[in-house]
C-alpha cells in the first residue's frame, strides 16, 4: 500500500515537470515572433494618451485674458447714471429745475381758488401743470397764469412718468454726445497718423482734421489764406480768443474758473466749413446730476463764431 501512494506522488511531480517544460518552450519560442506578449509592448501599440484634464468649475476657472484699454474710450467714457430715485432723493426732494411739467390727473383733485375763497374740482385724466413739491405732494394749477392750486398725491399724477420718461430721453442724448465725441477722436488720430507719413502717402490737405501745431509750414500757410491768423494762447496756454469770447459772455454755461483742460487747436472742417478749433472741458450740472462736458469753439479770422459740444455739434448755451 505505501509503495503505491508513494509512485502516485512521483508520477504527479513528473507530470508537473513536463507541463512546466512545455510553457517554457511556449514562452521562449514567441519571443521571437510578432505575436504580442502580455504584460510587453510590441512597439506598434497605439500610443496611450493621457486623459483630458476637466476643466475647473465655478470660481475655479481661470480668467480670461485682459483686454488692452482702448485710450480714446478712457478719455471719453461713458456716464454713469444712477437711478432717477437718487437724484430726487425719493421724491422728497425734487430741484426747482424739474417744474414746471405738464401731468395727468389719475384721479379725481379739488383746487382752492385764490386766498381759500372758494373751491372747484377737475376730473381724472385733465391736464394740469405741476409747480412744485411740498410736503411730499405735488402743487398742482390748471395752467401758469391760473390761480387755482391743488395739492396731491404725486402717485394721483404721471408726474414720474413724466420725469423718468426725459430722463431716459437724456441719458441717451448723453450716450449718443460720447459716441460722437470718440468718432471724431478718432478721425484726429488718423489724420495725424497720416501726417506722419512719407509725402508719398495722401497728401496733409485732404484731412478734415488736423492739429495746427503739427502742420508743415506751406499748409499752415494754405489754411491761415483761407480762414485767417492760426489762434494764438495766452501765457497759462489758454487760446486767447476763447477767454475773450467767454468773459463777453457769448456763452453762459461755460465759466472760465471752471475749466479742467484747454485742448489743442486744429484745423477742421465742421459742417464742410473750415475753422480753427479749441476745444474746452468742464463739469455741467443738471437735473439728472454733474456730468464732464466738452465744448468747442469755432474761430474764424480772428473771431469766435460759434461755441458747439464735440461730437454733436449742439449749441452751447
Amino acid at each position: 500500500m505505501k509503495w503505491f501512494i508513494f509512485l502516485i506522488v512521483i508520477g504527479g511531480l513528473v507530470f508537473a515537470g513536463l507541463r512546466f517544460k512545455e510553457e517554457i518552450v511556449r514562452f521562449v519560442s514567441e519571443m521571437g515572433s510578432d505575436k504580442p506578449i502580455p504584460g510587453k509592448s510590441t512597439g506598434n501599440d497605439p500610443v496611450a494618451q493621457p486623459e483630458p484634464e476637466t476643466p475647473p468649475e465655478g470660481n475655479n476657472r481661470p480668467d480670461p485674458p485682459a483686454e488692452v484699454a482702448d485710450p480714446i474710450a478712457l478719455k471719453y467714457p461713458m456716464p454713469d447714471f444712477k437711478p432717477l430715485e437718487e437724484y430726487v432723493d425719493n421724491w422728497q426732494k425734487v430741484p426747482a429745475s424739474a417744474f414746471p411739467r405738464e401731468v395727468t390727473l389719475k384721479a379725481k383733485a379739488s383746487f382752492i381758488i385764490g386766498d381759500n375763497v372758494g373751491s372747484t374740482t377737475r376730473p381724472t385724466g385733465s391736464k394740469n401743470t405741476a409747480l412744485s413739491i411740498s410736503n411730499g405732494q405735488l402743487v398742482i394749477t390748471p395752467h401758469k397764469s391760473s390761480i387755482l392750486r391743488a395739492k396731491v398725491a404725486i402717485e394721483d399724477t404721471n408726474y414720474k412718468e413724466v420725469l423718468n420718461g426725459e430722463y431716459e430721453k437724456y441719458k441717451e442724448r448723453k450716450r449718443k454726445l460720447v459716441r460722437a465725441q470718440r468718432e471724431r477722436a478718432r478721425a484726429i488720430a488718423a489724420s495725424e497718423e497720416r501726417q506722419t507719413l512719407p509725402q508719398t502717402s495722401e497728401p496733409v490737405t485732404s484731412v478734415t482734421v488736423a492739429t495746427a501745431s503739427k502742420l508743415p509750414k506751406t499748409v499752415l500757410n494754405e489754411y491761415e489764406n483761407k480762414i485767417g491768423k492760426m489762434p494764438e494762447r495766452d501765457g497759462r496756454g489758454r487760446v486767447a480768443l476763447m477767454v475773450k469770447s467767454i468773459e463777453q459772455g457769448d456763452v453762459t454755461e461755460i465759466n472760465l474758473n471752471e475749466i479742467s483742460h484747454w485742448g489743442p487747436v486744429r484745423y477742421e472742417l465742421v459742417d464742410r466749413q473750415p475753422y480753427w478749433t479749441g476745444t474746452v472741458n468742464y463739469k455741467t450740472n443738471s437735473l439728472f446730476g454733474t456730468f464732464d462736458t466738452e465744448a468747442m469753439a469755432l474761430i474764424r479770422n480772428d473771431k469766435v463764431e460759434a461755441w458747439v459740444y464735440t461730437g454733436s455739434l449742439e449749441e452751447v448755451p
